[in-house]
């Protein structure tokens, strides 16, 4: 089955990211979305929106990715078009919402030294090299598409000396201008446990502070003005407690308070519980409303007195890896789409999706970008759900209240422009429900264009449905499906229908 889901050219087999892209930017007018066969009941319900913000604007750099050292290298790579593929991905999601902030560290941060075979001794457990080559790649694609980066230096080798030579090397190739902060260590309330390769044998919240402090003495003299740090970089519940002091005697030295956070892990392997790696536990609210929304908005508070940016810079659906035939699913479009508009929404100054792929031993199965077989960059079902929220927000967009009379599995999220713009997107994550929704607004809206996004089922990994959207100039039914999608068209201008398992997406105007 995974040599079979390889060769599939995973999730979209013949559609480009240009096409894809062009078919949630362009929308032409829909003449009614369609209702999916395969439902049992379409269930009337109604919902609320008043235009009014109620949260600030979506800044600068909401999207992102994160990507481990030991990966970017070969992501970036002109073979097989790969650079080509990066660059595109990264356009098409700044042309909604400005541009990109990619986050280079992960597991392989803690691995990694640049030009490693001229450290002499080398470090134990030290293996991964950050070479030139990549350091100048990753400069061509800064200047290409304006996405800037946060570059994780190695924490747990407890050598400063090895961080300043990875600082000066990137503003030498890569260029101060394209680097936004530095990140002091990967999840260090990690570090010591879970198998990870490292020397701090007695991990502690006191231990960590000694060492962040003097790595922060030794490349603060070649940082700048516009250079600070993205942190703490805690990973899960586990340091969480510690922010408050932590905001308290450094946050002056950040530039983004970041935190990491995944829902589910692909190692645990009790069905029952909660963080079991599912479709079902993926589309339920703790995945994603309930843990990252809440969460957001605790953390954000306490930010909120210095001022400082939240973000999550780094997190997915599944960690380890991800679990394929969960997070490399439609499923996974759906659950990216919820959670990056429920972060949006909750004030979240960004996010950056993972990609590992092998390199902190784990597959990789859920990042938005994967190499496939025969050495190509693919697009995998989350860069959709990235595309479909980034559509939403925009660059600008602040949040507005939204209310569903339901107590179905479905959501819905509207931003308001300051053209007066309304996006409102409905995530109808019920497998076999479809929904037609009546929203009662306070004034006037003209409906403007709507669209959806589906597929065969939760379960696959390509074969792309949109609905009401032009894709190079023609009209685009349902693709790589054999069946055509009967047709409802919507009563009034207020009516949206919500297929089983899609995303519907409506703008407005007064």
């Amino acid at each position: 089955m995974k040599n079979k889901l390889w060769r599939s050219r995973i999730y979209i087999e013949s559609l480009s990211i240009v096409v894809l892209a062009s078919a949630l930017q362009a929308g032409a007018v829909c003449h009614g979305a369609s209702i999916s066969p395969h439902a049992s009941a379409i269930v009337p319900i109604s919902g609320r929106i008043d235009p009014k913000p109620i949260g600030p604007a979506v800044p600068r750099m909401f999207m992102g990715y994160s990507i481990e050292w030991g990966l970017i290298g070969r992501m970036v790579r002109k073979e097989h078009g790969r650079f080509a593929v990066m660059a595109r991905s990264i356009k098409e999601l700044e042309k909604f919402t400005g541009p990109m902030l990619l986050r280079i560290g992960g597991d392989s941060e803690n691995e990694a030294a640049f030009d490693l075979p001229a450290v002499h001794p080398r470090p134990k457990f030290v293996s991964i090299d950050i070479r030139v080559k990549i350091l100048r790649r990753m400069r061509e694609l800064a200047q290409l598409t304006g996405c800037r980066y946060v570059l994780g230096l190695n924490l747990s080798v407890n050598n400063p000396a090895l961080a300043v030579q990875l600082v000066k090397a990137a503003e030498k190739y890569i260029g101060r201008r394209n680097i936004a902060d530095f990140e002091i260590g990967n999840e260090p309330n990690l570090l010591g446990g879970l198998g990870h390769r490292t020397w701090w044998a007695h991990n502690n919240y006191r231990m960590y502070m000694r060492r962040w402090t003097r790595y922060y003495r030794a490349i603060a003299p070649y940082l700048g003005k516009t250079i600070k740090i993205e942190g703490p970089a805690f990973s899960g519940e586990g340091w969480f407690n510690h922010l408050a002091s932590y905001l308290q005697t450094e946050h002056s030295r950040l530039g983004i308070l970041s935190l990491h956070q995944y829902p589910m892990g692909s190692w645990v392997k009790n069905p029952r519980s909660l963080k079991f790696a599912s479709i079902a536990h993926l589309l339920g609210p703790r995945a994603s409303c309930n843990l990252f929304s809440d969460e957001m908005r605790r953390i954000a508070r306490l930010a909120a007195p210095y001022h400082l940016p939240v973000r999550f810079g780094e997190m997915n659906s599944v960690s380890g890896g991800g679990t394929q035939g969960v997070s490399n699913t439609f499923a996974s479009t759906l659950w990216a789409a919820n959670t990056l508009l429920g972060i949006a929404g909750a004030g979240g100054a960004g996010v950056n999706l993972h990609m590992s792929q092998g390199v902190d031993r784990s597959p990789g199965w859920y990042g938005p970008l994967r190499i496939g077989p025969g050495g190509r960059l693919h697009i995998m079902p989350v860069y959709v759900g990235m595309l479909a929220a980034a559509d939403v927000v925009q660059r600008g967009g602040r949040p507005v209240a939204v209310h569903l009379d339901t107590r179905l599995n479905v959501s819905a999220f509207a931003f308001v422009r300051p053209d007066h713009t309304l996006r409102v997107a409905v995530i109808n994550r019920t497998p076999s429900t479809d929904l037609l929704v009546r929203f009662h607004f306070p004034s006037k809206m003209k409906l403007v264009r709507r669209y959806y996004i589906s597929a065969p089922s939760l379960q696959a990994t390509r074969g792309v449905i949109t609905t009401g959207v032009r894709v190079n100039g023609s009209t685009a039914g349902r693709m790589k499906h054999k069946h055509p999608l009967p047709q409802r068209t919507p009563n009034s201008q207020d009516e949206l229908s919500s297929p089983a398992s899609s995303i519907v997406i409506a703008v407005f105007h007064r």
